[in-house]
């Protein structure tokens, strides 16, 4: 059985290899998130989110070779419906020609994950921990569409909060592939609202929900939602100031 003083270093482990290995060529632009979502296909995206298979072909495309990728099982107990997986990769970088090492683990639990994840549970495991790792690896803002499966009761709970920045940047990276005016979107959608922080974290998901629609039927975007403004943040955005 994984001791929590065990896990907690392999969680802090990741962050202390690519600080030593890989400062020099950190990414640090403010929009280097959207710019590495950007390079993925419409099928790599789910409601915004990165899928695991998309964020490897990006690391691959802007990043650096992926020389090694292993998963190392570290818990997993069938009774009790819990698993801990810890992902590593290897990762040769173009910019400097130097290899990082970058770990993922993650901790799943059969009562959190919907159907029919949760009888599969290393499966489920390894591909978050992997998904992770490559987040890690690339300094991204957000989470994969596969780390954002959770039960109906923590999706009820979320949905009570305030609009995240996870969800911020999946709607603007929607609204960019589309072509749609994210605040005319958003003024439609959530009428006398001013400021996108000041939507729920449920009217976040119908935005988001809204647009993947857009994205299978685009002729259903209506007329008056066309074209994508970059600088929609200046009088949209408070908290991206």
């Amino acid at each position: 059985m994984i001791k929590k003083n065990d896990l907690e270093d392999l969680v802090e482990t990741p962050e202390e290899v690519v600080a030593e290995e890989s400062a020099e060529s950190t990414p640090t632009k403010q929009d280097w998130s959207e710019y590495v979502l950007d390079t993925l296909k419409d099928h790599e995206l789910k409601d915004g989110n990165p899928t695991v298979d998309g964020l490897r072909r990006a690391t691959e495309a802007v990043f650096g070779e992926i020389v090694r990728s292993t998963s190392e099982i570290h818990n997993h107990d069938h009774v009790r419906g819990v698993c801990t997986i810890k992902h590593t990769l290897e990762i040769r970088k173009y910019e400097t020609d130097t290899i990082i090492v970058v770990d993922g683990c993650v901790d799943v639990n059969r009562g959190n994950i919907p159907h029919p994840f949760n009888q599969h549970l290393v499966a489920t495991a390894d591909t978050r921990a992997e998904g992770k790792a490559l987040r890690r690896a690339l300094k991204l803002r957000v989470v994969t569409a596969e780390e954002m499966q959770n039960s109906d009761e923590d999706d009820t709970l979320a949905s009570q909060e305030a609009i995240t920045d996870q969800q911020i940047l999946a709607i603007n990276q929607m609204c960019k592939r589309l072509d749609v005016d994210l605040v005319s979107l958003g003024k439609t959608s959530c009428p006398n609202i001013e400021d996108i922080r000041s939507i729920s974290n449920l009217q976040g998901r119908m935005l988001l929900s809204s647009l993947s629609e857009y994205q299978r039927k685009p002729s259903s975007i209506p007329e008056s939602l066309v074209g994508y403004k970059s600088n929609w943040r200046e009088n949209f955005d408070s908290g991206g100031k």
